[in-house]
């Protein structure tokens, strides 16, 4: 058999096996026209939505269309993709169909282009920077894994914002290790903050990161782990954020703030995931 006829499976194969990391790593960054978004009102509400890497036009029209998604102010976008071809990514062309401002940061590269995280506000962002997350052999679709902080202004008063995303199948104790990065930053901020994203708290813990133990409590014990450090965790009877097996994957955890109305909303079913929303003030 010809050598090089050969390599090619075995260099896809290694492909699915682990993800390279993007060679620009660079928080790319969208800004609002000016006139096109209406201005902040109260309360706050925040959306946490892993959109399966879909094109941005798919995603600002699941938020226009969906009666509860269209009220967002805060999006927190995990799976925001930048194709080859794109001229930016789908976090930064959602903003310019809202008129919303983006940060959008890549994690590692997933087909033609990059997957991150995103951070899209209807009110301006003054800075973002990437947390580099401690990263688990897990044999396949293995790849880098990072968190965003962004500083937003809410009725004039500084917010960290913050856009996570962590490994599947890994232990409680590993995903609560991954984690750590993001909750010391978060310590060393005096602001109010607003965590989000994607944890992967599904109901399975993990041999060797290949075979699911079902165990039910790594969402207990990860939202045990932001409480001890003195965050409030809101949603935590949201019910399942994922259309697979009644599994709640997504979260928003909060410090300063406090939390009326969350439901999880269908978001067009764009994704294998449920978008989740939260209405928020800050805290007097």
């Amino acid at each position: 058999m010809n050598r090089r006829v050969f390599a090619l499976p075995v260099l896809a194969l290694v492909g699915c096996l682990h993800h390279a990391i993007p060679k620009d790593r660079s928080v790319e960054t969208t800004l609002a026209t000016p006139g096109v978004a209406a201005p902040l009102t109260t309360p706050l509400r925040v959306v946490t939505f892993n959109v399966y890497s879909r094109p941005g036009h798919e995603i600002a029209k699941a938020l226009r269309t969906d009666r509860e998604l269209r009220h967002a102010d805060v999006i927190i976008i995990v799976e925001a993709h930048r194709g080859a071809t794109d001229p930016c990514s789908s976090a930064c062309a959602v903003a310019k169909e809202l008129g919303f401002h983006a940060v959008f940061a890549p994690g590692h590269v997933q087909g033609d282009g990059p997957d991150g995280v995103a951070i899209v506000s209807r009110v301006p962002i003054r800075s973002a920077e990437v947390i580099e997350l401690p990263q688990f052999d897990v044999h396949w679709n293995d790849g880098r894994r990072i968190a965003m902080a962004a500083t937003i202004d809410v009725e004039g008063k500084p917010v960290t914002v913050y856009a996570v995303h962590l490994e599947n199948r890994v232990t409680v104790a590993q995903r609560r290790r991954q984690m750590m990065p993001v909750i010391e930053h978060a310590k060393r901020r005096s602001t109010p903050v607003i965590i989000a994203g994607d944890f992967n708290t599904s109901p399975f813990t993990w041999i060797n990161h290949a075979i699911p133990v079902p165990t039910g409590t790594q969402d207990d014990r990860f939202e045990e782990l932001l409480r001890a450090h003195g965050f409030d965790t809101p949603t935590a009877e949201s019910g399942a954020t994922s259309r697979y097996l009644g599994m709640k994957l997504d979260a928003i955890y909060t410090r300063g703030f406090d939390v009326g109305r969350f439901a999880v909303s269908d978001g067009s079913a764009i994704s294998d995931h449920l978008a989740l929303w939260a209405n928020m003030t800050l805290r007097r």
